[in-house]
């Protein structure tokens, strides 16, 4: 007697993706509701999920352009996302034809929240299939949207060079919810986001510095550190390296190593985090070229 096929062969791709969807969207409405998060609209979990992810602020066309839905019922999600506190809107001060929106207080807590709840359901998913059934999803996945780009993308030209934007250093830590909270609480960081429960990857930043922390049993950069004097993981340009070094000073914050003065051009001191990785915030000097030699 033949084997009855399985369910899922039976329904089509379109319907089954609908479903899956669903049980992603319906496991992160149930975490917001009970959170008190029940007034996020129609679409706003992608708004604010999207926007959690970002290493740094999003433009709003680019955010209208996602959506795929009309520019007036983008603006529509926008507004009402604003008037309800989770999102802030002002205009690019480097481009004043640019409105830029960002996530409030209550909108980074509803994202840690809508995320806690995908991550579970992601967990539950690699219980039944397994990590090489979760990647092959994902393959299968990419390669769907792959194809509908390939058949719908229209014929522009030829494809401009691409440019590389924001490089953000990743650091490994012990205990990310105690790294957050160092830079947070000594550095002036704020935090972006932390995933997991607990959280297992977490993102820090300070104006236009970010920084990624992921967690592992055992960093072994303060081994290495041991044997290599000043091993610096990050480097972060600043304004007035003096003003801020007085800044950590005040708040008592441990120095590695104090201003120092480099033939380079740099100016700079080092900070070390709780798992030994060796920070260092520097300013650029302009370095006079002796006469009679070329620049």
């Amino acid at each position: 007697m033949p084997l009855a096929s399985p369910w899922y062969n039976a329904v089509s791709i379109p319907a089954l993706l609908r479903h899956a969807r669903s049980t992603y969207g319906r496991a992160m409405r149930e975490a917001l509701d009970g959170a008190g998060y029940g007034d996020i609209p129609k679409n706003g979990l992608y708004v604010i999920g999207g926007l959690a992810t970002e290493a740094r602020e999003a433009p709003l066309a680019r955010i209208i352009a996602d959506l795929g839905l009309s520019k007036q019922a983008s603006g529509q999600l926008v507004d009402t996302l604003v008037e309800r506190g989770y999102l802030e809107r002002r205009v690019d001060l480097e481009d004043r034809r640019r409105l830029i929106v960002t996530l409030t207080e209550r909108g980074r807590d509803a994202a840690l929240v809508q995320t806690s709840a995908r991550l579970h359901v992601d967990r539950q998913l690699e219980a039944r299939v397994g990590q090489r059934g979760v990647v092959t999803l994902r393959k299968v996945l990419a390669a769907l949207i792959g194809l509908g780009k390939d058949t719908h993308q229209p014929d522009t030209g030829p494809t401009p060079t691409p440019r590389m934007k924001t490089a953000i250093p990743i650091l490994f830590v012990r205990d990310v919810t105690r790294a957050a909270a160092f830079f947070a609480d000594e550095l002036g960081f704020e935090t972006r986001f932390l995933h997991g429960d607990p959280p297992f990857y977490g993102a820090v930043s300070r104006d236009g510095a970010c920084l990624h922390l992921r967690f592992v049993g055992q960093p072994n950069f303060p081994e290495l550190a041991a044997r290599e004097p000043s091993l610096i993981l990050v480097t972060i340009e600043v304004s007035d390296v003096r003003g801020l070094h007085a800044e950590y000073a005040a708040r008592g914050v441990n120095i590695a190593r104090d201003l120092l003065e480099h033939a380079w051009g740099g100016t700079d001191f080092h900070v070390r985090d709780p798992d030994g990785n060796e920070i260092s915030f520097v300013q650029y000097r302009r370095v006079e070229t002796p006469r009679g030699t070329r620049a």
